[in-house]
Order: C-alpha cells, then sequence, then structure tokens
C-alpha cells in the first residue's frame, strides 16, 4: 500500500469509528432515536463554544467603570485605548457592562442569557476543563457523565446526520446516551476538510479500490472503542456513510481558500490557520450548513493562560477574535432563526482571572466564572453577579437572578440542568434542580 495512502487511511480512522458509532442504534431500532426529539418544526442545532485557558471577565463579560476599587486593578493603563473604556449593555431589560473585546456581540444581546458569579470550585485547569465539559461536578480530574454536546445531540432526530455530534479541538464523553451520538472528532478545525475530501477521482479508480479494500479490514482499529465486538453489519453501514460523504464533492464547501465571501464574512486572515477563531467559526458554519451536523462542540479559543505582562497586550486581543469569531457565527445562525428559538450556542472558559495583579503584571486563576448562553430556549437577561469592589462570589434568589444574602451560589450544573430542561431533556444527571424561572 501507498505512503499517500496510508496516511490518508490513518486521518480517517477517528472518523470511521465515530460513525460507527453514529450508526449503531440504525441497525437495532430504527424509530427508538424518535422518542429523544422535542422539536416539531424547525431542527435543534447545538454549539459548545470554549476558551480555553481561563478568561478575563473584568475584560469580558463582567466589566467594571473605570474607578478604584477596594480589591479589584483595573490595570487600565497597561491596555491598548481600544480596550481601556467598557461599554453599556442592554440584556433583557438590565443595563450592564461589558470589555470593549466584546462590541461585536452587543448586536446579539437580544437573545442572550449571561450567568454572572458562576462558582467554577477550583482554580486546576485538569479540573475546570473537566467540570466544564459536562457541566457535571468532576471526579477529581475525571469528567463525569456525558459532555454537554453530547446530551444535547440528543435533543432533536438525528437520523439524517452522518455527524450528529462533532467535536474540534476537545474531549468529548458519551456515558449514558445512545452510541450513535458519540462524538466524531478533529484535533483540527481544517481537518474537516481532509475527512471530506476524494483520495482522487471518483469511481472506482484503483485508489478508491485499494481505499476501500483497507477499510474493509479496520474492524480492530475500530473495535478498541468498544467494550465487546462490533457487528459487522454495523461496520458496513459506518462504511458506507463515510463513502456515501466522500461522494457528495463537500470538500468544495470547506475549502476557504476559494471562497472570498465566507473569508470577506469571518474575517479571515489566514485560511490556513488552524488556531484563528475565524477560520473555526466558519468551519462550524459550514458543517451546520452542508447538513453533516448540527450538534458542534470546538475550542474556539487558546493560549490566554496569561500570568505575566502577556495579560495586556494579548489576552484582550485573543478575547476579541474569539468574541468577533462568535458574533459572526450568530449572524448565520440567526439568517434562518432570527431568536434562535431552536437554537443554542454556550460561550465559556473554565475559570476566569483574578481582580489583582500579580508581580508579573498578569493575573492569575479566580473562581468567579461567566457563562453566555444565546438562544436556548432561556428567558433573556443577567442571572448572577459578583461583589462590585472584588469580584468576589454572590449568592443569588433564583428568580430574580439578584443578589441575596442567603440565597442560592450558582453552579455549572445549574445551568446545565436548565439547559435540559428547556430542551426537553432528563434533568437527572446533573442532580440539582433547574433553574425554571430562567426556562422561556
Amino acid at each position: 500500500m501507498s505512503r499517500i495512502l496510508k496516511q490518508s487511511l490513518r486521518s480517517r480512522r477517528g472518523f470511521l469509528a465515530g460513525t460507527a458509532a453514529a450508526t449503531g442504534a440504525l441497525i437495532y431500532n430504527p424509530f427508538e432515536r424518535m422518542a429523544w426529539a422535542d422539536s416539531p418544526g424547525q431542527p435543534r442545532r447545538f454549539l459548545s463554544l470554549f476558551f480555553n485557558g481561563g478568561w478575563d471577565v473584568l475584560l469580558g463579560p463582567d466589566a467594571r467603570a473605570p474607578g478604584t476599587y477596594d480589591v479589584i486593578e483595573l490595570g487600565t493603563d497597561l491596555l491598548a485605548p481600544e480596550f481601556q473604556t467598557p461599554i453599556a449593555v442592554n440584556v433583557g431589560g438590565t443595563e450592564v457592562l461589558w470589555g470593549a473585546a466584546m462590541a461585536e456581540l452587543e448586536r446579539h444581546a437580544d437573545v442572550l442569557t449571561l450567568f454572572r458569579g458562576v462558582n467554577m470550585n477550583t482554580v486546576a485547569h485538569p479540573t475546570a476543563r473537566a467540570y466544564i465539559n459536562s457541566f457535571i461536578p468532576p471526579s477529581g480530574l475525571l469528567t463525569k457523565g456525558d459532555s454537554l454536546g453530547t446530551r444535547f445531540a440528543a435533543a432533536d432526530v438525528y437520523s439524517d446526520l452522518i455527524m450528529p455530534n462533532f467535536v474540534i479541538g476537545m474531549p468529548t464523553f458519551n456515558a449514558t446516551l445512545p452510541p450513535e451520538l458519540t462524538g466524531v472528532t478533529v484535533d483540527k478545525a481544517l481537518e474537516v476538510g481532509d475527512l471530506v475530501r476524494q483520495l482522487g477521482p471518483s469511481g472506482m479508480s484503483q485508489t478508491e479500490q485499494l481505499l476501500r479494500a483497507a477499510q474493509d479490514q479496520l474492524e480492530g482499529c475500530v473495535s478498541q472503542h468498544y467494550a465487546g465486538p462490533i457487528p459487522a453489519d454495523l461496520l458496513g453501514i459506518s462504511r458506507e456513510r463515510m463513502r456515501d460523504m466522500l461522494s457528495q464533492g463537500l470538500e468544495a464547501s470547506f475549502d476557504f481558500a476559494n471562497d472570498d465571501a465566507l473569508v470577506a464574512r469571518y474575517g479571515i486572515a489566514n485560511v490556513n490557520d488552524n488556531k484563528d477563531p475565524a477560520v473555526i467559526a466558519a468551519t462550524i458554519w459550514r458543517l451546520l450548513e452542508t447538513g453533516l451536523s448540527r450538534t458542534v462542540s470546538a475550542r474556539l479559543q487558546t493560549a490566554i493562560d496569561s500570568h505575566n505582562n502577556t495579560w495586556a497586550t494579548d489576552h484582550p486581543t485573543k478575547l476579541k477574535a474569539g468574541f468577533d469569531a462568535v458574533a459572526v457565527l450568530l449572524d448565520d445562525l440567526r439568517q434562518t432563526d432570527p431568536s434562535l428559538e431552536c437554537t443554542t450556542v454556550v460561550v465559556y472558559s473554565e475559570f476566569c482571572r483574578t481582580p489583582q495583579l500579580n508581580g508579573s503584571l498578569g493575573r492569575d486563576h479566580h473562581f468567579a466564572n461567566s457563562i453566555l448562553v444565546f438562544g436556548g430556549g432561556l428567558r433573556r437577561g443577567v442571572c448572577g453577579a459578583t461583589l462590585e469592589q472584588t469580584l468576589g462570589l454572590l449568592e443569588i434568589d433564583v428568580e430574580t437572578g439578584l443578589p441575596n444574602v442567603g440565597g442560592h451560589m450558582l453552579f455549572p450544573e445549574d445551568i446545565g440542568a436548565t439547559l435540559a430542561q428547556a430542551a426537553g431533556l432528563d434533568t437527572n444527571a446533573f442532580r440539582v434542580d433547574p433553574l425554571t424561572a430562567w426556562i422561556a
């Protein structure tokens, strides 16, 4: 077998494993899936967008007006002029301050539920990432339960999808749900183009015959993802799904170099930059637009873990790039779902950064996180708060979302249960009651 063919097989091995999982229930009971759906009209879409490293909420969704505070050090004089002044935004009738890095998202504030003062209960990256992956408290460093994307892929009929649950640059877990909801993963956004690209001319060329023969021998590679052997017919169905996808000519949809309109709309500077949030967001949009998936989880931004003086230069710039990409993606999503009635977009990081600057003029890790939910069937507005002078955690009245001493401390599982309830999904895994007052 040629070196090129071997490389291609390796790159697609993970996809074959995922499509095998994504096909499972088709063999046993193709109608059982329908019970998971609660969307009589437009299909549901779910996006989980992760800012990796711990974002500074003072530069984003929990900003403060210029001034002097008891504990908070704004560090405004260290920032570029464009990031020094926060903006006032109306969210569900409540005026809040956002960092200037979020300016492009203001046009989508009308479909936003902003959760502030979310207690992450950890400032360790592995634990927080495990927590925020499922919105369920982890077991040490291990994610507990199902990834949020896996769970919400179950909120719609997905029998028409080749990849019901697609994941870019993140771990994904399926502990309790049907096997067809297991995430199909790629490490980098541009690898999606490789997945859908024909190796050579269509038709039964010699290369394609060799590829198909090699694919038919992949049972051992796929079987390692399962506790027991995989039925031959399941593998056959997964291979046919992959071959069908490859025959559709979808590679053009992910060839951004030849799509000037998409590049301009998302502000892509380098179509080959896998770390550019604009490239990742455009890839997500094409996964949805082509009908390959309706549930996508992605690591949208990286390297924002600023503990030194790069906080002032790199952190706001990277936040802006990520938020700008989310804004354009929401523009596209709202073309077909203006109020995001059937669309949920969750934007988050594993925790936030300290209110005080450290000795290196950077910020360290802090508990009081913010989580943004666009759409999702939630009531628009602001739920939760942090102490104005210290960025400390506050208990709230769950009905109003306002501070209330002796009230409820907000945790990620509260948000997960609320989103699940709004989507018609079971909430038992979260082991908390949903915030029913925040469901529209």
